[in-house]
């Protein structure tokens, strides 16, 4: 499990919410992801990102049986990821301020186009590769025609406008995530989905690594 969390730990980031003024914004509905690892040809798991009024549910189900769900509440800007330790349920509190702190990885980002283009749950993408100040990179495909309810697409992305329906993300040296969209669902979300599980004891990561 210990191999997941850096994966998680960019996932929580993706798709925090601001206030823009633009058209076309995918202010509520459902985006599903096959998740591919170290390139294998057959998906190794399901990624669905629901979207509704800046709260923001993101739920990571690997074939392995690893499972994560994280919900984001626009009202007072914080994440929960939810975690059973010991048998126990936990749902970790990550403020907006550790997030953004994780996140200054990402500042200054340059993009490039790949002159590559390829349709992906029925939207036109363009391709693109992004580079970070300590070096590393990563191709991605992006629509133009959808924005998230944000300034910046993720934090991956810094100022990118538009929607990654694929991208990859390198959990360590030898484990790489692939993300493709097969669905994109302009579709009404339940409010409830994003309410904190009864059964789910909130608590801070000082606390989570006490119970470890």
């Amino acid at each position: 499990m210990k191999i997941i969390f850096p994966l998680i730990a960019v996932l929580v980031s993706l798709f925090m919410p601001d206030n823009v003024s633009a058209q076309k914004i995918f202010s509520e509905g459902v985006i599903k992801y096959d998740v591919y690892v170290n390139n294998e040809e057959k998906p190794s798991g399901l990624y669905v990102v629901s979207i509704k009024n800046g709260n923001i549910k993101r739920e990571l189900a690997m074939n392995s049986g690893y499972n994560n769900i994280t919900i984001y509440t626009k009202k007072n800007g914080k994440t929960l990821s939810m975690n059973i330790t010991g048998g126990e349920k936990y749902a970790l509190e990550i403020s907006q301020e550790e997030l953004n702190e994780k996140n200054t990885k990402f500042a200054d980002a340059v993009f490039s186009n790949l002159n590559t283009d390829k349709t992906l749950a029925g939207y036109h993408c363009i391709g693109n590769k992004v580079a970070y100040k300590d070096m590393e990179t990563a191709e991605f495909y992006y629509t133009p025609d959808l924005l998230p309810p944000a300034e910046n697409l993720v934090s991956m992305f810094p100022g990118l406008r538009g929607i990654p329906l694929q991208y990859e993300i390198k959990s360590n040296k030898t484990l790489t995530f692939k993300f493709v969209a097969t669905l994109v669902d302009n579709m009404v979300i339940d409010s409830k989905i994003f309410n904190t599980p009864a059964d789910y004891k909130i608590v801070t990561k000082a606390e989570l690594e006490k119970l470890k």
